[in-house]
C-alpha cells in the first residue's frame, strides 16, 4: 500500500503569503481596454468591450459589459503596453473559458495565447499600466 501512495503524491506550489489565495501563478494587475468576442458552436454570438483587470500565465479577470456564464468561450484583443524593438505595437490574444462571472467581473482561463503585430486599423483607446510584480526583476 505504502508505494501507491507514494505514486499518488504530487508536489504543490504553496502560496508564499498565507490566506485565501489558491492559484498556482501569481496575477498582476493591469488596466487596458480589452475587445471580446463570445463564441458558440464556432459561431459569434456577442461582442464587446471592456476593461482587464488583472492578468496571469494562465488566466485573467475584466470588467465586460455584461455578466458572461460560466463556460462561454471567450476570444479577447488586448492592445499591449510595450513595443516590440521600441517600435512596433503589440497586441495579445487569447481564447480561453469563463471560469465565474459576478456583476460585470468576469474570470477566465487561458487556453491560448499569441503576440500579434497590431494591424493599423482601429485602436483601443489607450488606458494607464498599473503593473506590480512584487519581484524585483525576476
Amino acid at each position: 500500500m505504502p508505494q501507491i501512495l507514494g505514486e499518488m503524491e504530487r508536489r504543490v506550489r504553496l502560496p508564499k503569503v498565507p490566506g485565501r489565495e489558491r492559484r498556482a501563478t501569481v496575477r498582476f494587475p493591469l488596466s487596458l481596454a480589452v475587445r471580446y468576442s463570445v463564441t458558440q458552436h464556432r459561431e459569434r454570438v456577442e461582442t464587446g468591450i471592456g476593461q482587464l483587470i488583472d492578468l496571469s500565465s494562465s488566466g485573467f479577470r475584466f470588467a465586460a459589459q455584461r455578466p458572461l456564464a460560466p463556460g462561454m468561450k471567450v476570444d479577447v484583443a488586448i492592445d499591449w503596453p510595450v513595443l516590440l524593438d521600441g517600435a512596433t505595437q503589440l497586441q495579445l490574444t487569447a481564447t480561453g473559458t469563463v471560469v465565474w462571472s459576478r456583476g460585470s467581473e468576469t474570470a477566465v482561463r487561458i487556453h491560448r495565447h499569441d503576440f500579434r503585430t497590431r494591424s493599423s486599423g482601429a485602436k483601443l483607446p489607450r488606458s494607464s499600466v498599473k503593473l506590480q510584480t512584487g519581484t524585483d526583476g525576476d
